[in-house]
């Protein structure tokens, strides 16, 4: 029977906790499976360091509500490629008595551009939002697939990566780099 000196037993320790923490950070990077709430009036929400994603399919519709701690623009993406590649996105920002949302396509893995810019047609629809209490919140309706060469199609009944983003206070205009992003992956 061979020996295990303390030494080893310490190695094996720190091993298994940095084995631990690396799966357990990239697990939090990765978005994972949030906790889905349902409200009375039937849409589910999700929340996620600050922000608050709310939906509800309408027929070939999804109808999204999103809001986060911050007086600059807030953002969401529809299942992404590679990191940023591939996505639907809307971004959008009040500004006094304006709202002002973009749909954008993830052009490259850490980047997007306007869909009208691309040379496509925005999808967005009833857009609408406001500014309270230093939270901005953006509302709005896109089709589930339009086919359209700029658009990820979004699949109810299926699990779909939601990315997401927002920008510092006062960060009002669609280039301005986020404070705060992540992912989750949801049933949508």
């Amino acid at each position: 029977m061979s020996r295990v000196g303390n030494g080893e037993v310490g190695a094996r320790r720190i091993f298994v906790a940095v084995v631990v923490l690396l799966v357990v950070a990239s697990h939090a990077y990765a978005g994972g499976e949030p906790e889905v709430s349902v409200g009375d009036d039937g849409l589910k929400s999700v929340e996620a360091d600050g922000l608050t994603f709310e939906w509800r399919i309408d027929g070939d519709e999804i109808e999204v509500t999103m809001s986060a701690p911050t007086t600059g623009w807030v953002s969401v993406g529809f299942n992404p490629e590679r990191r940023m590649a591939g996505a639907t996105y809307v971004i959008g920002y009040v500004d006094g008595d304006e709202v002002h949302v973009r749909h954008d396509y993830g052009n490259a893995p850490t980047s997007h551009s306007s869909v009208v810019d691309l040379g496509g047609t925005s999808q967005v629809s009833a857009a609408e939002g406001r500014e309270a209490d230093g939270r901005t919140e953006i509302s709005f309706r896109l089709p589930l697939d339009p086919g359209d060469e700029f658009y990820a199609p979004i699949v109810p009944g299926s699990e779909n990566t939601v990315i997401w983003a927002y920008g510092s206070d006062g960060a009002k205009s669609f280039t301005a780099y986020h404070a705060k992003r992540g992912s989750f992956a949801v049933e949508l």
